[in-house]
């Protein structure tokens, strides 16, 4: 009975094994494809591996560099914001999002913001969500080993210490969850976009007769608002809102 449980579990995980080795070689094969300056055969295999829902930063970051090396700079950017989601720290990523924003007409500035809405921001993206929940799961193991210490400790000064500590434990638990949901959120939440048309005519209301009030051009980043029908509601950096059609842009 064990040896036909064991070998059950086997089959079991074959087909996933095989899967993993599969995209690996397929992963490596797009590589090198693009190493070769052969770079449309590398985007048809990095593709291959996504509708595949096989998703990593590495794949999204190549694709990027793919797109980037055939002049295609509102696909490169739209990949290496993807792969930013993923892995915001990445110097790599965020140096070739920066080097292909150089590339795009419309240079738009940042509203400041408020620096507790800053400093929360950079807590969120200083980790993505794994590490996050890591944090999470290490911070809870040390509030459960004071809890313990709480309970069977007889010393009235060791009682009062990890008390103290099981509250500050408590409060960082807490925190960090609500820090990793966030950053979970980020990568899982579709309401940024890469404009993909030339030039757009941001109109002030969801119909095309309506007067335009701004022009974007294709590599452009936008917040996505309402919606209304074939209409999209986006907001620029610079607090800018509009209306486009949503066949003008690609959510990240």
């Amino acid at each position: 009975m064990k040896k036909l449980f064991s070998l059950s579990v086997v089959l079991l995980f074959i087909p996933l094994i095989m899967l993993a080795d599969s995209a690996k070689t397929l992963f490596e094969i797009a590589n090198d494809h693009f190493n070769k300056g052969e770079y449309e055969q590398s985007i048809t295999l990095y593709d291959s591996l996504l509708r595949n829902n096989i998703e990593s930063s590495s794949i999204y970051f190549n694709l990027g560099n793919a797109w980037y090396k055939m002049d295609e700079i509102p696909k490169a950017i739209l990949y290496y914001e993807k792969a930013k989601k993923i892995d915001p720290n990445n110097k790599d990523i965020n140096y070739n999002l920066e080097l292909a924003n150089t590339h795009i007409a419309d240079r738009i500035d940042d509203v400041p913001e408020f620096f507790l809405k800053t400093w929360w921001e950079n807590m969120v993206y200083m980790f993505n969500e794994k590490e996050w929940m890591y944090i999470n799961i290490s911070i809870f193991s040390f509030l459960m080993l004071f809890v313990i210490i709480y309970f069977v400790s007889n010393k009235p000064s060791t009682k009062r210490f990890s008390f103290t500590l099981s509250i500050l434990f408590i409060v960082l638990s807490f925190t960090s969850g609500i820090i990793g949901y966030n950053s979970y959120k980020i990568k899982t939440t579709h309401n940024t976009s890469i404009i993909f048309t030339p030039t757009v005519n941001v109109k002030s209301a969801p119909d095309e007769n309506s007067s335009t009030i701004f022009i974007l051009h294709q590599g452009t980043k936008v917040s996505l608002l309402d919606e209304s029908k074939d209409w999209q509601k986006v907001k620029l950096a610079n607090g800018s809102e509009g209306w486009l059609l949503k066949t003008d842009f690609e959510r990240i």
